[in-house]
């Protein structure tokens, strides 16, 4: 595969509803096994459970985290038995990015082959051990949803609702004592708009979080791997096709960003502004943006937090997009760390955002 594919693909802006057209059916099933690893397995200090998310007429399957000690226990017989912490938990709901990510942080079908980083795992059992439950779920576009859903009619406000459905869910669950919305790359959009749309929580973390619109990140994206007369192309065919005309004339490894079944989807996400956006934001927030990373950048992040300046801005030096540790800027050297489960989260992360989380009033 190309640079240029490579960056779209893996690297996390192509949009959620357009890999799912792209390969509907890769998206839903089981990638071959040569090209999926095998997730890591759970620590033994967590206990994970099923948890469904209920968004309008669809059931967004995923996986409740929670620390051993919190969990019930069962006897020999099988039946439940007193936990041993009884107090309520914290509960952060996490959001994945773009593409067809699952609750893990892991692409489906083909694509697995180059995205298979475990993160939303890994934070949730780690957020488990400090004390801190986590519910991730796969989007409407991963799994047997595939094939509920309407892709052409798919606008990114479909994902924001399926988010303040998750919160509505946690907050009723007594189980909790409060709900913090962590959102990833363009998850981290998502939870902001959900928050000023009525999400009920307590804060929210944005990772790696984009402080422009959509347009102008994948235009700078594409300015990094395109001559000049390509990038021309693509200002011209991106316009056209946001005006609901024919794209016309573009490289073949951007045409999959310009496809007629995801116009609706890209028309929404190019109207979202992030800094008018968390300009409103009412509730505590929590920026965490990686140095080394290719996707979004730290002024991203300073943008973010000028538009707010009452939110906590955190940068990681040595982390990049999927906040595993790096020295370089180059993408290539870059690309294993986007497919090993198995390499560790930079242990700057989770403290920031477990200790920020119980800061919460």
């Amino acid at each position: 595969m190309s640079r240029v594919s490579f960056a779209i693909l893996s690297l996390g802006f192509i949009p959620i509803a357009m890999a799912a057209a792209q390969t509907p059916r890769a998206a839903s099933g089981p990638a071959p096994v040569s090209q999926r690893m095998i997730d890591t397995v759970p620590p033994k200090t967590v206990v994970e459970t099923p948890f469904t998310i209920t968004s309008g007429t669809l059931t967004l399957p995923g996986t409740l985290t929670l620390p051993a000690t919190a969990s019930p226990k069962r006897s020999a017989k099988g039946k439940k038995v007193q936990a041993t912490v009884g107090k309520r938990l914290p509960v952060a709901l996490i959001v994945a990015g773009s593409g067809p990510t699952d609750r893990n942080g892991n692409s489906a079908g083909a694509l697995r082959a180059q995205n298979n980083s475990n993160l939303y795992a890994i934070l949730a059992w780690q957020l488990a051990d400090a004390g801190i439950a986590s519910v991730r779920y796969d989007k409407r576009v991963i799994g047997d949803n595939l094939q509920k859903v309407d892709i052409p009619s798919t606008s990114i406000d479909d994902f924001i609702a399926d988010a303040i459905a998750g919160a509505r869910t946690l907050v009723a669950d007594p189980r909790f004592s409060k709900v913090i919305l962590i959102g990833h790359s363009e998850g981290a959009e998502l939870v902001l708009q959900a928050v000023n749309r009525g999400a009920p929580a307590a804060g929210i973390v944005m990772m790696s979080g984009a402080g422009r619109p959509i347009m102008p990140v994948l235009r700078e994206q594409i300015s990094k791997q395109m001559p000049p007369t390509e990038i021309a192309k693509w200002d011209s065919a991106s316009a056209r096709y946001l005006r609901g005309d024919d794209p016309g004339d573009v490289h073949p490894g951007l045409k999959s960003l310009l496809q007629p079944a995801n116009r609706k989807f890209m028309q929404s996400w190019a109207k979202y502004d992030p800094a008018a956006e968390i300009a409103k934001v009412k509730v505590p927030v929590l920026i965490v943006q990686g140095g080394h990373d290719i996707q979004i950048s730290e002024a991203d992040a300073r943008a973010l937090k000028a538009a707010q300046p009452a939110a906590k801005l955190v940068v990681i030096p040595a982390a990049n997009h999927v906040f595993r540790a790096t020295t370089t800027d180059d993408r290539i050297a870059q690309m294993k760390l986007y497919i090993d489960p198995t390499l560790p989260i930079v242990p700057e992360l989770t403290p920031a955002i477990a200790n920020w989380i119980k800061g919460l009033k």
